[in-house]
């Protein structure tokens, strides 16, 4: 054992700062707690006492890499508070109006300019906002609402897992837990979803959460495309310049046993596993690249 780094809280996500010299620790009490130089400091988003969980979180880039976003969200009234905080004054910057809903996730855009927030709205509806990170503005400059879910009989199964834009930041894409993504211009979002994407319907016995992740790729082995894992038990790439409906689209990277609970993708050039599936059974797959899938 090196160190040990104690939270008040059970800790959820742990993601480093992009130059690497610091750690932040996302946990279930409404906090973050930041790790550097053997010292630990804590990040309120919201009072423990008031029931929030943190529910995503985010590093700055570029001109906000002094900056985390964070969001949280209460299990019993589906409220929510996101904040900007400046990591090096260690306060909070922005609190970024988002009629006080609850985060399901969020997503901050490559050149660090951009914040895109998914929140639960009323009656089942979902929200995704965008905020304007360099100005600093509480209000957002988009809001739409996402697309409808099919199947309402299980609410509380209901909710966008996953944001995340292209390398470009021309495409935002939504993971959905009725296991499908919808691809976004990210600077036209009322234009509605360019894509809807879907995964085959998962045929499994246990409990869907639909897609999972979703990540975009640009350069080998893969091309450019996104990336998704869903309940069909399958990893799948897509190409956003083919239509939706192109039944060559969706290339299986690969095929499991079990719903995808997630996955990663390594780099070719560090000699790392091209990629790496969790299925909801427990199993963790490791693929080897054999030609144009896996």
């Amino acid at each position: 054992m090196v160190e040990e780094i104690e939270c008040e809280d059970n800790p959820e996500v742990i993601k480093y700062r992009p130059d690497g010299s610091t750690l932040a620790i996302q946990c279930d009490n409404g906090s973050v707690y930041l790790y550097a130089n053997r010292a630990t400091r804590k990040l309120e988003i919201v009072r423990a006492s008031r029931g929030h969980v943190t529910a995503e979180m985010a590093w700055g880039l570029h001109a906000s890499s002094d900056m985390l976003f964070a969001s949280t969200a209460c299990l019993n009234d589906a409220s929510g508070v996101h904040k900007a905080f400046d990591v090096t004054r260690n306060k909070v910057v922005v609190e970024f109006d988002a009629n006080k809903e609850a985060c399901s996730t969020l997503a901050l855009d490559p050149s660090g300019d951009r914040l895109f927030i998914a929140t639960e709205g009323p009656e089942t509806t979902y929200i995704l906002r965008q905020f304007d990170v360099r100005a600093r503005t509480r209000k957002a400059v988009h809001r739409i609402e996402l697309e409808p879910f099919v199947d309402l009989t299980d609410k509380a199964a209901i909710d966008i897992n996953s944001l995340s834009l292209s390398a470009d930041g021309l495409y935002l894409a939504a993971g959905r837990t009725d296991n499908w993504v919808d691809v976004y211009d990210a600077r036209m979002l009322a234009r509605g979803p360019l894509h809807s994407l879907a995964h085959e319907d998962s045929d499994k016995p246990r409990r869907s959460y639909g897609v999972v992740k979703t990540q975009w790729v640009d350069g080998a082995p893969y091309g450019v495309g996104l990336v998704s894992g869903g309940a069909d038990g399958c990893v799948r790439l897509w190409d956003v310049r083919r239509s939706s409906d192109d039944p060559h689209n969706g290339t299986v990277l690969a095929r499991c046993d079990n719903d995808v609970s997630t996955f990663t993708l390594g780099h070719m050039y560090r000699r790392e596993a091209p990629l790496i599936v969790g299925e909801s059974s427990g199993m963790v797959t490791v693929f080897e690249h054999i030609g144009s899938s896996y």
